[in-house]
Parts: structure tokens; C-alpha cells; sequence
């Protein structure tokens, strides 16, 4: 309808791994040494401590300053999304619940996942999602730890958050730091705002 007053709102397309978690080269040496030691306690307790594939609160802290200082809304494009978009909150699991837990606490609000495709490139998917609701998005971001099936997306919209190089791939541990930073946010709410 002509003259229909349609909301518009910025979009953070989020992945998690790599984003709200991570390590660097300090989680890598420490895990080293646990190894070298052979203690299965010591291996364990550091795994608990660094928690390296866990939901990390500040950095969901950080993504709720990206939402609020430009008014966004978030779209989950993680690996994670189906389990967390389908599954009732008293059947997910502990990081699962933590980051509904952290979302409702910061006032982080998710208004849908991207859909699957057939070959799984996420750049497909989310031009898709984009394509859907047109109407209703401003501007968008991709917050994402890896880049080699968003090529498409490379120089405007995708915030890496991960110092990965150009054209590579995460390894595992050791290979590169990981996660949402004070920069990211910066250059987020930069890309959101002007």
C-alpha cells in the first residue's frame, strides 16, 4: 500500500563461534603446556577456565553496545540457529541457554535466522533472508570470524573478527585471535550509523 509507514531497522547478521567466543595465543600456549604435562585435571580445569567455545559475557556485552547504539536487531546466521530459533529453552543445553540468558539480560533482540541453502554458502542465505524482508531493513552488518563463504560481502558489510588472512580459513587453535573486540564494535556501529 502506498504511503504504508513500514519500520526499518539495521541488521546484525551474527555468527557465534569465532564472535562471542574465541581464543588467541595465550589460550594456545597455556592448552600446550596442559598437554604436554599429560594431567587430565590440569587439561580440564583450563578448559573450564578459558572456556574457548563457550558464550564469553563480555562479549555479548559488546554486541548488545553494537544493538543499542544504532538500534538493530539480530538475525542469526550461526551454525547454532536452528537449535536455538526451534528448540524450547528447557531442552537446549548449557551455552545455549547462557546466550538466551545473556540476550534477555542486554536487551539484545532476534528477529529470525537465516534459511538454509542447498550448498550451505552463507552469503546465499543471507541474501535470501534479505531479499524476504527488504521492506524492513536500513542498513546491515555480518559479524563473522571467517570469510571464505561470504566473499560477496567482504569489503561493506563484513565485520571479521578474526585475524585471519585473506583467502584462508580457520585452522584451530593457535592459528589466529578470535572474537568480538572494542574495534569491531567501533567499526560496527561506524558502518551502522554514517
Amino acid at each position: 500500500v502506498e504511503g504504508l509507514n513500514v519500520m526499518k531497522y539495521n541488521i546484525i547478521f551474527l555468527d557465534i563461534d569465532g564472535v562471542l567466543n574465541g581464543y588467541n595465543k595465550w589460550n594456545d600456549l597455556g592448552w600446550r603446556l596442559c598437554c604436554f604435562l599429560k594431567i587430565g585435571l590440569l587439561k580440564k580445569w583450563y578448559r573450564k577456565i578459558t572456556n574457548v567455545f563457550g558464550i564469553h559475557t563480555r562479549k555479548v556485552k559488546r554486541l548488545a553496545k553494537i544493538v543499542h547504539k544504532t538500534n538493530a536487531k539480530v538475525v542469526l546466521s550461526t551454525s547454532w540457529r536452528n537449535r536455538l530459533w526451534y528448540t524450547p529453552y528447557e531442552n537446549m543445553y548449557g551455552d545455549e541457554k547462557k546466550f538466551i540468558d545473556l540476550c534477555k539480560k542486554y536487551k539484545i533482540e532476534i528477529i529470525g535466522i537465516t534459511p538454509r541453502s542447498k550448498d550451505g554458502k552463507r552469503d546465499g542465505e543471507i541474501i535470501s533472508w534479505l531479499s524476504n524482508n527488504e521492506d524492513n531493513v536500513k542498513k546491515f552488518i555480518i559479524l563473522d570470524d571467517e570469510r571464505f563463504d561470504l566473499e560477496c560481502f567482504v569489503s561493506s558489510n563484513l565485520i571479521l573478527t578474526s585475524a585471519i588472512k585473506e583467502g584462508q580459513m580457520i585452522m584451530g587453535f593457535g592459528y589466529e585471535n578470535t572474537g568480538l573486540k572494542r574495534k569491531h564494535v567501533r567499526e560496527a556501529i561506524k558502518k551502522l550509523t554514517e
